[in-house]
């Protein structure tokens, strides 16, 4: 399970790190890849495994930003070069990226480098690519960008092909404080170059159901049935195990409507301010809820 926050934690940066190689000496906290990450004080690092090498070298880039450091990831293939991608601009002191190889992809002939960096401040974002042989060539796929540092890389359900596993952002701040939010997981992975969406595949039950029990660890007994945010990725997180219609129930069950006054909500799915009149309503939270699920792929 990734180590990630719940509830709005504030991410911490990249450590730097010593390099790691796959033939090198590894930290007792090593990844599950062969995975980079920068010497203090270095601003380029590599890793290879058989035929395949990727190197991340920091450098100013002008012409995008002349006020930014930018990592920038090479890949070669018996030490060729075949692409280039520039990942996030970043203000920190030290390069914030990292660079793995992993099988993310099994129906192509190699294995893929994920590309991650950190652009920094608070509650935000990573900016992750993987690059990938395609019947074209090799291809930079920009997967996105997620709220944290990193260390989304992962073999959620142990089958030898790594996904990329985070939280669905959409939740955070939307019924309150980001602090005060719990989010879905999200399961993704990346196919002939293509970004693909498998949160709910049922292979993926037994990550959602782990998911689900640090989110109800996390939020203090007394305030678990008086919390949107936790409620609503709670509600998110049942759906996905298949039991949303018995979650619903036990939400309305618990509500406090009486004390509830209803929020305006456009019903468009748009903010209340870039609401057309006609399509504003007042609603509870658990109505609001509801169309916010449904609107976004949760359907119960």
């Amino acid at each position: 399970m990734p180590g990630r926050f719940l509830f709005g934690a504030v991410p911490a940066a990249f450590l730097a790190l010593s390099a790691i190689t796959a033939a090198g000496q590894e930290p007792a906290d090593q990844p599950d890849f062969p995975t980079t990450v920068f010497v203090e004080g270095e601003r380029s690092a590599a890793i290879s495994a058989g035929d395949l090498a990727a190197g991340i070298t920091v450098e100013r880039l002008p012409e995008v930003d002349p006020d930014l450091d930018f990592p920038v990831l090479r890949v070669a293939v018996k030490g060729a070069e075949v692409l280039r991608a520039v990942g996030a601009g970043s203000s920190l002191d030290f390069p914030a990226a990292e660079a793995s190889i992993a099988e993310i992809d099994p129906t192509n002939d190699f294995e893929e480098i994920y590309f991650t960096s950190y652009s920094g401040g608070a509650h935000c974002c990573s900016r992750v690519i993987v690059a990938t042989h395609t019947a074209g060539g090799w291809t930079a796929t920009e997967v996105g960008e997620f709220d944290g540092d990193g260390g989304f890389l992962e073999d959620i359900d142990g089958d030898g092909t790594a996904e990329i596993v985070t939280t669905d952002d959409r939740f955070l701040y939307r019924f309150d404080c980001y602090s005060c939010s719990a989010a879905p997981l999200r399961v993704i992975t990346v196919r002939n170059g293509t970004v693909l969406e498998l949160s709910g595949d049922p292979r993926f039950r037994d990550a959602h159901r782990r998911w689900l029990e640090q989110i109800e660890e996390d939020i203090e007994p007394g305030r678990r049935w008086s919390s949107p945010g936790f409620l609503a990725g709670w509600m998110a997180t049942r759906i996905r195990l298949g039991d949303g219609e018995a979650a619903w129930q036990e939400l309305i069950d618990h509500w406090d409507f009486d004390s509830d006054p209803g929020s305006v909500t456009c019903l468009t799915g748009a903010e209340a301010d870039k609401c057309p009149r006609r399509s504003r309503t007042v609603l509870k939270f658990p109505e609001r809820l509801k169309l916010f699920l449904e609107q976004n792929g949760y359907g119960f």
